[in-house]
């Protein structure tokens, strides 16, 4: 073991684990005409990302009960059209394996719906012994209480803890929750693309995770 005790490491799921068709641009679209279709001026709410529109908008419109279902309808349908055709990350299964055959626990914490969680996993044996996803949590990443009750439920402390993911917001709310972080870069990012946040390791590949935490 390293300098740096890992006994648990949490990853994200889309972009990290798998690689689904889901197109994001489109999603948030659909959900800024919702949000146009509410009778509220869209344009403060696109800087903001998908789930946090929703949020914001909500208490905003007439009905936010029926506007919060009809949004969450819309994503769940999106959702489970772009698991069709996903893709295992390279050396996903076997790195998660390798994980579990020493003993460090591992936890998935998804913004994705459970329903596309459970697609996927019909297709891809990801071994773990914890699973969250925005329904399971009152606050998704990069809100750490996301991360923290998966390590809870780990029975992880976050010092000896990491989280994994392709995005700027996984390592955000791995430090917030006071956890080693490490950056997947998708070949699609450009090398800088965890500048801004710094985490404690860059990897292209999930096996890279091997020599970080037995050197």
């Amino acid at each position: 073991m390293s300098s740096r005790p890992v006994l648990a490491i949490l990853f994200d799921l889309d972009g990290t684990l798998v690689h689904t068709r889901i197109d994001f641009l489109r999603m948030k679209q659909v959900i800024l005409d919702f949000v146009s279709g509410a009778g509220l001026d869209p344009e403060p709410y696109r800087p903001r990302d998908i789930l946090s529109i929703i949020s914001n908008a909500a208490p905003h419109t007439a009905d936010p009960d029926a506007f919060l279902r009809q949004a969450e309808a819309a994503l769940v349908e999106i959702e489970i059209a772009a698991c069709e055709g996903a893709v295992e990350a390279d050396g996903a299964v076997e790195t998660l394996s390798w994980l579990r055959d020493r003993d460090i626990r591992v936890g998935i914490v998804t913004r994705n719906c459970p329903q596309a969680a459970a697609r996927v996993f019909e297709h891809f044996a990801f071994p773990h012994e914890v699973l969250l996803t925005r329904a399971d949590t009152p606050r998704v990443k990069p809100d750490p209480l996301h991360l923290r009750l998966a390590l809870e439920r780990l029975g992880a402390a976050a010092e000896q803890a990491a989280m994994v993911g392709d995005h700027r917001m996984d390592v955000e709310a791995g430090k917030a929750a006071g956890m080693h972080t490490v950056g997947v870069l998708t070949p699609e990012r450009p090398e800088d693309y965890f500048r801004e946040v710094e985490p404690d390791l860059v990897i292209r590949s999930l096996p890279e995770l091997r020599t970080w935490i037995s050197p």
